[in-house]
């Protein structure tokens, strides 16, 4: 296979991919949500960085897509302190320059629920980080089910209703669209929060940073 034709099928293959999500989108969310999710993603492919009128959720949690490797120093420059990766399917680069700002990977395939204990740790990670006073960026691939679970779980853990959580994250994202799956998990999640807190659990964190960082 030559790389032209090999370049066209991959083209081909991501452009069938597009078009379902869209029509997915479409079918569950109807054209108005599907037309918003279209300028965030557009905003986001465009400067590399999320578009702050629909992934700005409070003052200390921000909710979107993947942002560009190459443009964490302006999502800093916008106040962001720490950053949680929720897709199994992508890593940031090895040289990937961090600054001071902090980093968790909680890998998550597309379409699946986080694990409970991915879901502990991010929570309690977020805590940590807004305690401080810092701003969390929290992404999958499109801000729309992985990321969503993991920052309804943080509201949830402040007190919030699962619906509550929800349309606080719909309130700024209308077009998030958790699966099933993700939104039993988040059932559960609550469901189990009383124990944890109640135990202390303290989850081991594996936060990463840019080399030299301490």
């Amino acid at each position: 296979m030559t790389p032209e034709v090999s370049q066209q099928d991959n083209f081909l293959t991501y452009s069938r991919n597009q078009l379902n999500r869209l029509w997915n989108h479409l079918r569950s969310q109807g054209i108005y949500s599907a037309m918003l999710s279209g300028v965030d993603r557009f905003v986001r492919e465009y400067t590399g960085l999320p578009y702050e009128r629909f992934s700005r959720i409070t003052p200390q949690i921000y909710l979107g897509g993947q942002p560009q490797a190459a443009r964490l120093k302006a999502l800093a420059a916008r106040g962001i302190t720490a950053v949680v990766n929720m897709r199994s399917e992508y890593q940031y680069p090895q040289e990937t320059q961090w600054g001071a700002m902090k980093y968790l990977h909680l890998p998550t395939t597309d379409h699946t629920a986080p694990t409970l204990d991915h879901l502990f740790e991010g929570v309690t990670f977020i805590e940590e980080q807004v305690a401080k006073g810092g701003k969390v960026y929290i992404h999958c691939w499109e801000g729309l089910g992985r990321g969503p679970s993991m920052t309804a779980a943080y509201f949830i853990s402040q007190g919030l209703s699962l619906d509550e959580a929800l349309a606080k994250i719909r309130r700024v994202r209308r077009f998030i669209h958790l699966t099933p799956e993700q939104l039993d998990q988040l059932k559960i999640f609550s469901k189990a929060l009383p124990e944890y807190e109640a135990e202390g659990a303290d989850f081991s964190l594996k936060t990463e940073t840019s080399r030299g960082d301490s």
